[in-house]
């Protein structure tokens, strides 16, 4: 029961909290959709204000994990955050078989570690502080665009303390 209460806490917060003054200035540069707002709106458009939001929640938070889903395709991208900052995690070919063929060097080329395991993800830390500026949110931009997503297209968000794969 604590646990729901605490996620849907931490939900309530993510959809409702004004963004930094930093994000501001990031909405001012564009006229993108947020995504706050209230919970009934389920469904979210990939865009970097919308990644902005999430980044700054996710690194204003320790223990906090959001996991963005391309809708139409069920790639992820993890974000958790950690002393370091956050630990981005991006879908490897065995855990998204269906990941296209220039996925690897395209993650490669934007400073993604390749999986150690066979299981494991791709893997990019970025430092704390960057979420603020928007280059957090343009990291995972670039990468959600390598496995094809483009921009304005759906999205799922799930955002809570340690969200399991």
């Amino acid at each position: 029961m604590v646990h729901w209460r605490k996620v849907l806490q931490v939900t309530i917060l993510v959809l409702t909290v004004p963004a930094v003054d930093s994000i501001s200035a990031i909405a001012q540069q564009r006229d993108e959709p947020s995504c706050t707002g209230t919970m009934t709106q389920q469904l979210r458009r990939f865009s970097e204000q919308c990644l902005s939001d999430v980044v700054t929640f996710v690194e204003s938070q320790p223990g906090m994990t959001a996991k963005i889903y391309g809708e139409q395709e069920k790639y992820f991208i993890t974000l958790t955050r950690t002393d370091q900052g956050l630990l981005a995690e991006a879908v490897s070919k065995y855990n998204y078989p269906l990941m296209k063929p220039d996925t690897p060097d395209i993650l490669k080329q934007l400073g993604w570690a390749p999986p150690e395991n066979e299981s494991d993800n791709w893997t990019k830390t970025i430092g704390l502080g960057r979420g603020a500026s928007g280059d957090a949110a343009q990291e995972v931009s670039r990468a959600l665009s390598a496995y094809g997503l483009k921009h304005g297209e759906a999205i799922s968000l799930t955002v809570g303390p340690k969200i399991a794969d």
